[in-house]
């Protein structure tokens, strides 16, 4: 028992630190400037992703080049692949600035009481800053400067730095200049109010630059690479160099340097060496005497590119209950099977995530050591043969070595990067959980926003987060509407308290999204209006309810209703009621065992055909009901104007107060003298139903009574709701369903 407690405890432990980690990271990320660089490293993903690939064909191991394309066509092709390689990889740096200027100035325009920054002048300012700070002093080539592999780090920082001191001095009003009446171009007033505030951002980085100059270090970039290689000169070339070279390396990387470029100059002076001299000793018939080389590190410790994200990778494809990193896990393969990541990198992104600065530095260090300690005891030959750097691992490790125990150890280490990787793996997806939550919630409350008439692209519209995810989420239900399991409804009991019954059931919109899982309706239907296919998403709904209401026909009572919601631009088509009935008998449904529902703001502007829809739809025996009636659009005027035989009372009215009953009770006399029924909605205790029983309602929906059920739940339901006997409003038992048996199932 003592040892189980103890157990127990780690896990809580385990599960806190755990916690604290996603916390961390999820306050990290959102940050305006974690927003801005996450999205800005994503940005330029095309582009790294076809330089890789133009990367991958340059250097392909086995000398594809020159095995299959004729000599006249070669240079031709390898230039053609340089022009690519330098028009991806080779601006990257500078579309990370932009995207990241571009995005930090939305993020402060979406902030209340602050200046709007046009967000193409904020890119202007931060550029010329960028190339004030980055240029060779004396003019020259700025090619380092805008690639992925040098200026990235530096973009980055510049972005953020004058992003913030622009858009600071903008908000002082002293800093402003008066535009008024001065054109009627916005974005002509946009330039003209900035001008203070760029002129005084532009000449801080300028004084920096010649602070830098003045000092020595004319060449920002370079004076970067001379101030991290420093600590390694004269250091003894062994394992502690190697694990300190490889962390230095896999830190530059993570914060967006090129690791392997920014230390070039201690590898070309240590590990290059080394290995010139075991391929000159091996060619020679001799054994070779280095274990620390470049080979080492390149193929023991780099499995698909740095930070060995190869394991990462295979963890992504066999581990992860997310297609979403399946999906791009797969992406990413091809091209890091080759040791080239950055599609890894700048996708997921890595750089500059919290959750995987752990696993991203301490694989590399762990393979090296197994390398090395395979080498040193013998378990494996040390590197002897010179092999392309794009070699995929397993045939690598035979061919630098010459022996299957390279490929075994391969083995061994990408396993145990796959170890480490896991649990961060599985962080990031809690992580992905609680954004996608969060940004769902914030779709939920765009999406019940009662729009204006005429509004429209409610969600997939916006430019943000959320505006990204409703876009995804719409074109899953396009395919959604073209498949038939992903919507679906539920249905939810309407009991008669007095007949003790069932009297209907009402048809609830549910999808299930292959990634998100359950998404809300409010959600769903507001796509759908955005897309324009609501009357689509309806006419399926109403045929899914009938259908089931078919099946149902043998187990239910014969008078039992179906209840489906009908949404406002289904009511506005001139030939709705036919659709309705054409519906009806495809599925040999009788209309007496349909009820629509239409809401409250749908009633609030009726056209006179969709009234006579609705009573030749009431003619023909198909129930009308008012749904939500109470939230304070609907004139009472429409009761008698709209063809009803119910009125749902909204849940707003059924919170105990002396007033909503008495708004209720009115209701009830009136909608009595007119002839039409009255359900209460979201009925969730004992005291409601007590309440508004006394007042003359009977008949109740909510969660009190049932959640929504599934098809095959409903029948089991009705069948154990008792005898018809009518129940006595002050019967303590009242609730004749087992209240607590329902909420615990809800």
């Amino acid at each position: 028992m003592a040892g189980d407690k103890h157990m127990t405890n780690e896990a809580c432990q385990s599960r806190t630190l755990s916690d604290r980690i996603v916390g961390l990271s999820d306050w990290l990320t959102r940050l305006d400037y974690f927003v801005a660089i996450r999205r800005g490293f994503i940005l330029p993903f095309p582009l790294i992703m076809i330089g890789a690939l133009a990367l991958l064909v340059k250097h392909s191991p086995f000398h594809i080049l020159e095995s299959t394309i004729p000599d006249r066509w070669q240079s031709f092709l390898v230039k053609t692949l340089d022009l690519i390689i330098a028009g991806t990889f080779g601006i990257a740096a500078l579309v990370v600035l932009i995207g990241f200027a571009t995005i930090l100035s939305q993020l402060h325009n979406k902030k209340p009481d602050r200046i709007i920054a046009n967000p193409i002048v904020t890119v202007t300012v931060v550029l010329c800053c960028y190339l004030v700070l980055a240029a060779p002093a004396m003019g020259g080539d700025l090619s380092a400067a805008m690639s992925l592999s040098r200026g990235l780090l530096t973009a980055a920082l510049t972005a953020s730095l004058a992003g913030t001191i622009y858009l600071k001095i903008l908000e002082v009003r002293w800093f402003r200049l008066p535009v008024t009446g001065l054109t009627h171009d916005p974005l002509v007033g946009d330039v003209f109010v900035s001008l203070p505030a760029a002129a005084i951002t532009i000449i801080i980085f300028a004084g920096a630059k010649a602070a830098l100059i003045l000092g020595g270090n004319a060449d920002i970039l370079q004076s970067i690479n001379t101030l991290i290689s420093a600590p390694f000169k004269g250091a003894e070339l062994g394992l502690p160099f190697a694990i300190a070279y490889e962390t230095a390396a896999q830190v530059l990387w993570f914060f967006g340097l090129h690791g392997t470029s920014t230390l070039h100059v201690v590898s070309e002076q240590s590990f290059v060496p080394a290995t010139i001299e075991n391929h000159a000793l091996v060619a020679n018939g001799l054994p070779p005497q280095h274990i620390v080389t470049t080979q080492l590190i390149h193929l023991f410790a780099r499995f698909g590119g740095s930070g060995s994200t190869l394991s990462l990778i295979l963890v992504m494809l066999f581990a992860s209950k997310s297609t979403t990193y399946k999906r791009f896990a797969l992406i990413a393969l091809l091209p890091a099977m080759f040791n080239i990541n950055e599609p890894l990198l700048f996708g997921i992104p890595i750089i500059l995530n919290p959750i995987f600065a752990i696993p991203f530095i301490l694989v590399p260090i762990c393979q090296i050591i197994i390398g090395y300690l395979a080498m040193s005891l013998d378990l494996m030959p040390l590197t002897s043969y010179p092999i392309a750097w794009t070699t995929p691992a397993l045939i690598s490790g035979y061919l630098v070595t010459g022996s299957i125990a390279g490929s075994v150890v391969q083995m061994v280490g990408l396993a145990v990067g796959c170890v480490i990787y896991y649990p961060f793996l599985r962080l990031m997806e809690q992580l992905s959980t609680r954004r996608n939550q969060h940004v769902l919630g914030n779709l939920m409350k765009a999406s019940t926003l009662n729009p204006l008439q005429g509004q429209a692209m409610r969600l997939i519209g916006q430019l943000d987060e959320e505006g990204r995810m409703a876009r995804a989420l719409a074109d899953q239900l396009q395919r959604s509407l073209k498949g038939k399991t992903d919507l679906f409804l539920e249905y939810q009991p309407q009991v008669d308290i007095k007949k003790k019954r069932v009297i209907g059931v009402e048809g609830l919109l549910r999808w299930e999204h292959p990634h998100f899982g359950r998404i809300a309706p409010p959600i769903t239907v507001a796509l759908a209006e955005d897309l324009g296919v609501i009357n689509q998403l309806g006419y399926r709904v109403l045929e899914i309810a009938c259908e089931q209401r078919v099946k149902w026909s043998k187990h239910l009572p014969h008078d039992l209703l179906i209840s489906v919601n009908v949404a406002p631009r289904q009511l506005s088509e001139k030939d709705f009621d036919v659709r309705v009935l054409q519906i009806l008998d495809k599925v040999g449904l009788s209309p007496k065992l349909l009820e629509l529902e239409i809401t409250e703001s749908t009633a609030l502007l009726p056209e006179m055909h969709s009234i006579d829809c609705l009573t030749r739809l009431r003619d023909a025996g198909v129930k009308i009901a008012l749904d939500d009636f109470g939230m304070g659009y609907t004139s009472l005027h429409y009761l008698r104007l709209l063809p009803l035989d119910v009125v749902k009372i909204d849940r707003s009215l059924t919170i105990a107060n002396s007033v909503n009953e008495q708004i209720v009770k009115s209701i009830q006399e009136l909608t009595a003298s007119l002839n039409i029924s009255t359900i209460i909605e979201g009925v969730e205790s004992d005291e409601q139903v007590e309440t508004f029983a006394a007042l003359g309602c009977s008949v109740f929906q909510g969660y009190l009574f049932s959640r929504p059920l599934s098809a095959d739940q409903i029948v089991p339901f009705v069948d154990n709701i008792g005898t018809s006997t009518p129940i006595p409003v002050t019967d303590p038992n009242l609730l004749f369903l087992d209240t607590e048996h329902q909420r615990a199932s809800a």
